[in-house]
């Protein structure tokens, strides 16, 4: 990949995924400030955008800097990326990811297009994805999307067979663990993510 990649974000994750994208090789900017955005957009071909602790930028602010063959990669944890898409100057170029919840340790990453973004802009993502070694998985621009919407329903499910006397909590995630071999049952999962995240 020889496009610069431009990373807006002030957090950790943004931080890491930097640190990828160095030790494959891949020429990348890390902006950790708003100053002289504009001179580093006309020199980048792809920008991601990690919205947890990000900088304050928005993709209305730099619209018109944002040339017609740029991608534009914005983190979307409960956006829709159609909407997000909307106020960009070419949502054709706009794709949302999501990254799993154990990342770094497991790299999984969900690539969502809106209504209007071109395929080969997810097929770019996915490219620049893939050389940094994360599992790439494609998903519409719906509530929930893949993991979050199985594992809700799950976790609903489990909260559905305790409330109805089934079995204790305890129970139900040893028998999620040991009989359907599950990493952890579903109540230990809505532990560690939290319940106002699931």
């Amino acid at each position: 990949m020889k496009e610069k990649i431009l990373v807006l974000g002030i957090g950790e994750n943004a931080h890491l995924f930097c640190e990828m994208c160095k030790e494959r090789g891949i020429a990348v900017v890390f902006l950790g400030s708003g100053d002289n955005l504009g001179s580093y957009l006309n020199d980048s071909g792809i920008i991601v955008q990690f919205l947890e602790d990000s900088l304050d930028v928005s993709v209305v602010a730099v619209a018109d800097s944002i040339k017609g063959s740029q991608i534009w990669l914005s983190e979307s944890i409960d956006q829709s990326v159609t909407a997000m898409a909307k106020q960009a100057g070419n949502p054709e170029r706009y794709v949302g990811f999501s990254l799993s919840g154990l990342f770094p340790e497991k790299k999984l990453v969900e690539l969502i297009g809106g209504e209007r973004t071109a395929d080969d802009a997810v097929a770019a993502a996915r490219d620049l994805f893939e050389k940094l070694q994360f599992t790439v998985v494609i998903s519409q621009d719906r509530p929930g999307r893949v993991l979050n919407r199985v594992v809700a329903s799950m976790i609903n499910e489990a909260v559905y067979v305790s409330m109805y006397g089934l079995a204790q909590m305890e129970d139900i995630d040893q028998m999620m663990r040991l009989g359907a071999n599950f990493p952890m049952g579903p109540f230990e999962y809505a532990d560690s993510v939290g319940l106002i995240v699931s």
